[in-house]
């Protein structure tokens, strides 16, 4: 199964504003590696229980594309031992994790030409990002807005929706002008989906462990 919305986020996320985002932006990476959990949650792999990540099918973790393996393994690992739900979600925060997440959709996005790799200097130090074609993006945009306001039955554009709201980031992708009306629709679905609203708090738990981690850098570095 594709992580469709990990793909989906890198499509509407990255080189916005001609600038590499997910190559990086801590905060945008987490979330892209938040919005991978969100597809294994919906493979099967993974479920919410008490409001933090637990594992489901081992099996379905085991037998990912190979630049899954690093994920899947914290995963793995750290899930029987979390005690909390923000214990739980600590990997998201990983660097090792996000590129790794990174090159892998990237390939398979250049595959179905839906991106471009181009070399981006940053630093001193050359980064290679995935340079979304104009179409792709519009289409991911056009397939959320649709399914936000026609109440139509697509999982992982629901949970696309989530992550851009839990970091504010919808304002740059929808215009002022629709995006009241979609907030109002979407509170509607949530307000209808007990299921809906325990993904919603895990995207929640994702933000505070993100800028707990900032907090700890930022504190680190001074």
């Amino acid at each position: 199964m594709a992580l469709i919305t990990a793909e989906d986020y890198l499509l509407v996320t990255e080189h916005i504003g001609q600038k590499p985002v997910l190559r990086t932006r801590f905060t945008t990476q987490a979330y892209f590696v938040f919005g991978a959990v969100l597809d294994l949650i919906r493979q099967g792999g993974l479920q919410i229980a008490d409001g933090r990540l637990a594992l489901g099918k081992a099996t379905v973790l085991t037998t990912q594309p190979e630049f899954l393996k690093s994920l899947c393994d914290r995963l793995l690992t750290d899930l029987p031992k979390a005690e909390t739900p923000e214990d739980s979600l600590k990997l998201v925060t990983s660097w090792t994790i996000a590129n790794d997440l990174y090159d892998g959709i990237m390939a398979q996005l250049q595959k179905q030409g839906d991106v471009t790799p181009q070399v981006f200097q940053n630093n001193l130090k050359p980064h290679v990002i995935a340079v979304p074609q104009p179409a792709s993006r519009q289409r991911v945009r056009d397939e959320l807005v649709a399914t936000i306001r026609e109440r139509r039955d697509n999982s992982g554009l629901v949970d696309l929706w989530l992550i851009l709201a839990q970091q504010d980031a919808l304002r740059w992708l929808i215009s002022d002008h629709d995006l009241p009306d979609l907030k109002a629709a979407f509170a509607d679905r949530l307000a209808a989906s007990p299921a809906l609203r325990t993904t919603q708090q895990l995207a929640a738990t994702v933000g505070e462990v993100i800028q707990a981690k900032k907090f700890w850098m930022d504190s680190w570095l001074s």
